[in-house]
C-alpha cells in the first residue's frame, strides 16, 4: 500500500476542509495507486456514524454513493475486506478494519500536528485546544484557569469535553481531542503516555448531624454502617474505596454509584447516604447542608494525569495552559514524558 507524503495529505486536508467550510461537497480525490485522504476520511467517519452511509454522508457534506465508493476503493487497494456486511447492510469491522482504523485516525490526528507546527513557526497561537477531562476537574481543577486561558489565547478555541476516564484515554488515542485530564482508567492504550500533573485528597460529606460524624477520626467498620454514595470503578477512588472495604472483609451498601460529583453532592445532603468526594469539590460556604471529615487515612490519595498520544506535537499554547495547571509540568519534563 503507497500512502500520499505529508505535503500531498495536508494539501488534500485544506482543500476537503474548504470545501466542508463552503457547505459543498469535496471534489473526488485524484485518482492514484495509493490510498488517499477522502477514503481514510470516509471509512474514519463511517465508524463514528455507526456503519449508516446516510448520515456519513451527511457529516461529510457528500452524497451516498461517493461515501459507498470511496469505501469501497479504499478496499479494493487494500486487496483486504474492511467491513463485514449482510446483503445492503453494514454489521461490523473485520478484524483487518479495526486494526486499520486506528492507523487511519493517528493519520488524520497527525494532518492537526502539521497545522501547530506550521502556526507555531509563524508565532501565532491559534486554532483549537480540546480537553476531554471528567465533571470534578471542569468544574472545580480548571474553574479559574479557562477564563485566564481563554484571555491570554483569544485566536484559540477551548473545546472542553466531560466524560469518564476509559471514554477520555478513547478520545485521546483516536485523537479526537489533544489531551485528556483525569485518574488513569483501569486500561490504557499504548499509544498514550500518562503524566502526573496534581494530587486530589478525599473527604466524606453527610447530612448535617449524621451520626457518623460524631466520632474524631473514621474507620471503614463505622462507615460501613450506612449506606454509600461513590464513583464508579472507572475513577480511580472508586477502585480505592471497593480495594479497601474489601481488604477489611467490609461489604457496605452501595446506595448510588455514579460520575458527578455535584448529583452525589445532592443525594448525599438528602440523606440517602455517605459520600466520598474530592475535598476540591466541597466548599462550607457553599454547601450549607453538608459536613465534612477527611478519609485521606483510610483510602490512598488520587493522582490526576495528564493522557497524551506519545509522539504528539504540542502547540506554545498547549503548554501555556498546563503551566498554569501545574508548575512542576515544564516543557523539558512534559516533552521527556511524551517521548519515554
Amino acid at each position: 500500500m503507497s500512502i500520499p507524503n505529508w505535503n500531498t495529505f495536508l494539501s488534500q486536508t485544506k482543500r476537503s476542509q474548504a470545501w466542508r467550510a463552503r457547505g459543498r461537497p469535496a471534489p473526488e480525490a485524484t485518482q492514484g495507486d495509493g490510498v488517499n485522504l477522502q477514503q481514510i476520511r470516509a471509512f474514519c467517519a463511517l465508524v463514528e456514524n455507526d456503519m449508516n452511509v446516510s448520515r456519513t454522508a451527511l457529516a461529510l457534506y457528500t452524497s451516498q454513493s461517493a461515501v459507498s465508493k470511496q469505501i469501497a476503493q479504499l478496499e479494493e487497494r487494500l486487496g483486504t475486506a474492511l467491513l463485514i456486511r449482510s446483503k445492503s447492510r453494514i454489521l461490523a469491522l473485520t478484524e483487518v478494519g479495526d486494526q486499520v482504523l486506528r492507523c487511519m485516525r493517528t493519520m488524520i490526528a497527525a494532518t492537526e500536528d502539521i497545522s501547530n507546527i506550521v502556526a507555531d513557526q509563524q508565532l501565532k497561537a491559534q486554532g483549537r485546544l480540546a480537553i476531554a477531562t471528567t465533571h470534578t476537574h471542569a468544574r472545580y481543577a480548571l474553574q479559574d484557569i479557562v477564563p485566564e486561558f481563554c484571555r491570554r489565547n483569544p485566536s484559540v478555541a477551548l473545546c472542553l469535553i466531560q466524560a469518564t476516564p476509559l471514554e477520555i484515554a478513547d478520545l485521546v488515542a483516536t485523537g479526537k481531542v489533544d489531551i485528556g485530564l483525569s485518574t488513569v482508567p483501569p486500561v490504557l492504550p499504548p499509544s498514550l503516555a500518562a503524566i502526573p500533573c496534581y494530587e486530589l485528597n478525599h473527604v466524606l460529606v453527610s447530612k448535617r448531624g449524621h451520626p457518623v460524624l460524631k466520632d474524631k477520626r473514621l474507620t471503614l467498620e463505622r462507615i460501613a454502617r450506612y449506606p454509600l454514595i461513590t464513583y464508579s470503578e472507572q475513577h480511580a477512588i472508586g477502585r480505592h474505596i471497593t480495594q479497601a472495604f474489601d481488604a477489611a472483609g467490609l461489604a457496605p451498601k452501595i446506595a448510588v454509584q455514579g460520575t458527578d460529583v455535584e448529583i452525589m453532592k445532592h443525594y448525599a445532603a438528602s440523606g440517602v447516604g455517605l459520600a466520598i468526594i474530592p475535598v476540591i469539590a466541597f466548599s462550607q460556604s457553599a454547601d450549607r447542608g453538608l459536613q465534612a471529615q477527611s478519609v485521606d487515612h483510610l483510602f490512598p490519595i488520587s493522582i490526576v494525569h495528564v493522557l497524551a498520544r506519545r509522539g504528539a506535537y504540542w502547540p506554545r499554547h498547549l503548554y501555556d495552559f498546563l503551566g498554569k495547571l501545574a508548575p512542576d509540568l515544564t516543557p523539558g519534563a512534559l516533552e521527556e514524558a511524551l517521548i519515554g
